[in-house]
């Protein structure tokens, strides 16, 4: 009997280990292909989480990619005369391969912070 219990703890430990979801993970890459980790989620992150920041003044382009595994996620975009900014999220094994169509805000307001700059760099500029 004993043996069976400890059989049935192996198995739900592999279980447990095999249903962790798997995200890329990356912090202010500036393309997909510079964030290609996968990394193996912590207990209770259920989502992969991807967040695109741009920012665009007189040719010259930021974009900044963040991707990690979420306790919650929720899709959102913003725009704001030369940046935008956005969320995507999903739930399976390695998902969020590509960029955001849909940012933490956190990270929206330093992207728009630096849209604002680029700004008034150019009218300085100008």
């Amino acid at each position: 009997m004993a043996s069976y219990t400890s059989l049935l703890l192996v198995i739900a430990l592999c279980a447990a280990t095999a249903h962790s979801l798997q995200c890329y993970t990356c912090t202010a890459a500036s393309s997909n292909s510079n964030c290609q980790t996968a990394t193996t989620c912590s207990s209770g992150q259920t989502y992969c989480m991807t967040s695109v920041g741009s920012a665009s003044v007189a040719g010259i382009s930021v974009t900044s990619i963040t991707k990690t595994c979420a306790l919650s996620c929720t899709p959102s975009s913003a725009g704001y005369l030369v940046a935008s900014a956005s969320v995507s999220c999903c739930t399976t094994d390695l998902c969020n391969t590509s960029g955001s169509t849909s940012i933490k805000p956190g990270s929206a307001a330093i992207i728009l912070a630096l849209g604002a700059i680029l700004a008034i760099l150019k009218s300085s500029a100008l």
